[in-house]
């Protein structure tokens, strides 16, 4: 049976950091004027004065040059901690293993393990909000009969607090997957909230992720129109097994609305009828939509 850990993984949380202290905040505000998490804040006065740092330069750098912030991530967590010594193949990416190595570097000469002990405290808030919202396992339930195959990867999600600060960020290795999603945004210009205090924008948001992640191999032979109806469809059922029929249908509702997508109340009933083994392959689900 699938499990969700909630944890922090300090490969990932240093890249946050990285992010912090390189141009990436500056871009996202371009894209999205918001308010920053408070230790957002306090990580990037921490670290402005290493953004010429070569850890930072080459951040600046791959992202210029397209490069993603989930090969980024999954660079730092197949590397051993502190050392950032390769511990699997990296993606092929040119200079990523002497950006790894920086990474080692920027954790040596920032001393930022003394940080975040200061912050000890707000990191464990934000672990133990994530972990009250999946420590009931209907999440994980809901992807084993999501895969059906029972090969899933375990799956980690840790808080993000820091950057980026508008969506979550997968990483992967050759047995876990790690999803960092962000604080659910709050309305207008105020910080973000507690995880805690909107659970099923947080399950949404995990959902939203993995569901496509993990059902890859199945989805390969579908329209992208297809994989995004698939997409919300799960959300829809996550939600209605993760906390009831009226978030399910409240989520539904609004993305029907938002992305035009008038037929996406059947694929999900659909998509229950394969959950329950009443339709043999996903490309069924959209045979009636």
């Amino acid at each position: 049976m699938t499990t969700i850990e909630v944890k922090i993984d300090d490969r990932a949380r240093l890249v946050t950091a990285v992010l912090a202290a390189s141009d990436w905040p500056d871009e996202e505000q371009k894209q999205v004027t918001h308010a920053m998490h408070p230790h957002a804040k306090q990580t990037r006065q921490f670290v402005q004065k290493y953004k010429y740092h070569q850890a930072v330069r080459g951040v600046n750098e791959a992202l210029l040059n397209g490069v993603t912030l989930e090969e980024l991530f999954s660079t730092a967590v197949r590397c051993t901690w502190p050392t950032f010594e390769p511990a699997e193949p990296l993606p092929h990416l040119l200079k990523i293993e002497r950006w790894a190595r920086s990474l080692a570097d920027f954790e040596h000469d920032t001393d930022i393990i003394t940080f975040w002990e200061q912050y000890q405290d707000v990191w464990q808030e934000a672990v133990d909000a994530l972990q009250g919202i999946f420590a009931n396992g209907r999440v994980a339930a809901f992807f084993d009969r999501l895969v059906k195959t029972g090969d899933l990867p375990q799956i980690v999600i840790m808080p993000n607090i820091v950057y980026p600060a508008l969506t979550a960020v997968l990483a992967t290795t050759q047995t876990t997957v790690y999803l960092l999603p962000p604080p659910p945004k709050a309305v207008g210009e105020s910080p973000p909230w507690p995880y805690d205090e909107d659970p099923p924008t947080v399950v949404a948001t995990v959902c939203h992720h993995l569901s496509i992640r993990l059902m890859a191999p199945h989805l390969a032979e579908l329209e992208r129109p297809q994989r995004e109806l698939f997409r919300h469809a799960a959300i829809t059922l996550c939600l209605e097994t993760a906390f009831d029929e009226f978030e399910a249908q409240a989520y539904q509702l609004r993305i029907k609305k938002a992305e035009n997508l008038p037929t996406l109340p059947v694929v999900t009933e659909q998509l229950r009828r394969y959950l329950h083994g009443e339709l043999g392959t996903l490309a069924d689900i959209f045979r009636d939509a």
